[in-house]
């Protein structure tokens, strides 16, 4: 009876069932540090906007406001802040006197906001439907787009 002639044998290697149990555990250390990413820049937004009215009932009011939070996201004052809001249909939509409106922010301390109303009119003969905005803000030299959503019912 030799040390051969047994079944078991000596491994001196990572077993196998062992290293899917670290592999595991890598990936899963990635998928954790991947989705804070995630989460830190999505919390983190340079623009938030909401209707006033959403959906908007033309039968009752012409109009709504859109209040658009801008935050200096980045990492220095901002100067010469510029937001511009237009609509993607712009038979449908009207945003300020036309098609789309501009305003600009004098400075944003770093961390801090501001908060810009926008008038959004429902052009004539508007279908009932919802209808997209887009917003966009430049801040030192970063361009940040949101989208704005909303529902016009009759």
């Amino acid at each position: 009876m030799g040390i051969y002639d047994s079944e078991k044998m000596f491994s001196f290697g990572i077993d196998s069932k062992k290293a899917a149990y670290i592999g595991l555990a890598a990936l899963s250390v990635v998928f954790v540090v991947l989705l804070a990413i995630f989460l830190s820049s999505a919390l983190n937004q340079a623009i938030e906007a909401r209707f006033q009215d959403n959906p908007l009932l033309i039968s009752q009011r012409k109009y709504t406001l859109l209040e658009v939070k801008v935050t200096n996201v980045t990492d220095s004052d901002a100067r010469g802040v510029e937001i511009v809001v237009s609509a993607r249909d712009k038979s449908a939509i009207a945003v300020g006197h036309g098609t789309e409106d501009r305003k600009t922010i004098s400075t944003i301390e770093r961390g801090q906001y501001r908060i810009l109303n926008f008038l959004v009119t429902p052009l004539e003969g508007i279908n009932e439907g919802s209808y997209i905005l887009d917003i966009k803000a430049n801040i030192n030299n970063k361009t940040f787009t949101k989208e704005a959503k909303i529902t016009v019912k009759r």
